[in-house]
């Protein structure tokens, strides 16, 4: 990832609208698809919120140039992208309160077809003691598709996940809650006062989300502490740490406290997956429980799975891209939607892999709406999923389960198999 100011020219300055003032707040009737749908244009591949002081916040993004449309404009022999970043800062979804607000125009013109990842920053004024809802919009200047993305800013409490930021090697933000068992990394934190970290290492393994139309009562997991120990710091920050194990690692400042930074170590492939005697597991949206049984008992696990897909499919060339096509479905989950487990496993993983990325998303307060179908059309599917207070992660949503699922739910899964 190379640095936003190497590359990128500030025209705009930020715009401050006065406290208080208030607008229209359109975020509860914004389509927020795009944000799980790989082809959308522009997009915001990686966000994070880190918490400098108690009056102000920092918010980093990571994109992509090749996300933009450059421009050959008249009279210049160099292609030019134009885009821009704004955001208001809101109390929640439900108000009209505008609390702090900003635009930042830029162009680019020297990584034209270029794939690397790029960063940007800029402070907002959130103080301590509430929450907000960060209303930020990404647009392309040139095409003119732009795209919402909602973000939680949590400084209600002095603990949790957006009071440390994480970077690799090159002090670089790492915007994902998962690492691989080849990256270094360190924490860094606004306390310069703080000496330590404790570290609470868990192992536990989850199975994959319950059918949607399943009125059963979820299982209640009792996490187990297998190991805990503490990581020196120094003036805010740790040296630099490598962790080869899978599980997943706690920081907080405080034993007392159930909050903290919480860094994931899923298999070694992750968000895709590779390794033969992980590809059954995904499969357990599709298969009878004969079937899933049989599959993980193989010895040759590979050839059974492509033999399923075969055998479905009636031919080599349908069963590949209908194999393709379902294990892209699992990766875009696995990067979308993880949590205290990986992202399939999920409810929204769940959803997204059988019946792909949802026509309409909508949100408000704790509260995220996916709909398929065509508005006005009588056949209509609408997913309701329920944000869960977790100590580990803000991405834990649970589905609103209802029997009448089951009847479109085995239609999808019969696609699949024929």
């Amino acid at each position: 990832m190379k640095r936003i100011n190497a590359v990128i020219f500030l025209l705009l300055f930020l715009l401050i609208i006065p406290n208080g003032c208030r607008i229209r707040n359109q975020m509860l009737v914004t389509n927020l698809s795009g944000m799980y749908n790989p082809q959308s244009n522009p997009e915001i591949s990686g966000l994070r919120v880190f918490h400098e002081s108690d009056s102000v916040s920092r918010v980093y993004l990571g994109y992509q140039p090749s996300c933009l449309l450059y421009l050959l404009k008249p009279g210049s022999n160099y292609h030019t992208a134009e885009y821009k970043f704004s955001y208001n800062l809101l109390p929640d979804y439900e108000s009209n309160t505008v609390i702090d607000s900003g635009m930042f125009l830029l162009y680019d013109s020297l990584y034209y077809q270029n794939y690397l990842q790029l960063s940007y920053n800029f402070p907002i004024k959130a103080g301590l003691g509430q929450n907000y809802l960060l209303d930020l919009k990404f647009t392309d200047l040139n095409s003119g598709k732009e795209q919402v993305y909602p973000v939680q800013v949590i400084k209600e409490n002095p603990e949790n996940a957006q009071h440390y930021l994480v970077v690799d090697e090159n002090d670089e933000i790492i915007f994902q809650d998962w690492i691989s068992w080849k990256t270094r990394f360190r924490i860094i934190t606004s306390n310069l006062l703080a000496k330590q970290l404790h570290v609470k290492y868990y192992t536990d393994s989850f199975p994959a989300a319950r059918p949607p139309f399943s009125m059963e009562h979820p299982p209640v997991y009792q996490l187990k502490v297998i190991e805990e120990f503490t990581v020196s710091l120094e003036n805010g920050s740790t040296s630099f740490l490598q962790y080869g194990r899978e599980g997943f690692f706690q920081f907080s400042a405080d034993t007392t406290l159930k909050n903290g930074l919480t860094i994931f170590r899923f298999h070694d492939d992750y968000p895709q997956i590779t390794e033969a005697s992980l590809l059954p597991g995904p499969m357990r949206y599709l298969t009878t429980n004969e079937e899933f049984m049989k599959l993980i008992r193989q010895n040759d696990i590979k050839s059974a799975v492509d033999n399923f897909w075969l055998s479905n499919a009636g031919n080599e060339n349908r069963s590949l891209e209908l194999f393709k096509h379902y294990f892209g479905r699992v990766e875009a989950a696995n990067r979308y939607f993880p949590s205290y487990k990986e992202g399939w496993k999920t409810d929204r993983g769940m959803i997204y892999i059988i019946f792909g990325p949802p026509k309409e998303v909508f949100r408000r307060t704790n509260v995220e709406t996916w709909v398929y179908g065509e508005p006005g059309k009588r056949v209509i599917l609408r997913f309701d999923f329920i944000q869960n207070n977790n100590p580990f992660t803000f991405n834990d949503w649970e589905l609103v389960r209802l029997p009448e699922y089951k009847n479109p739910y085995y239609i999808a899964v019969d696609y699949w198999r024929r």
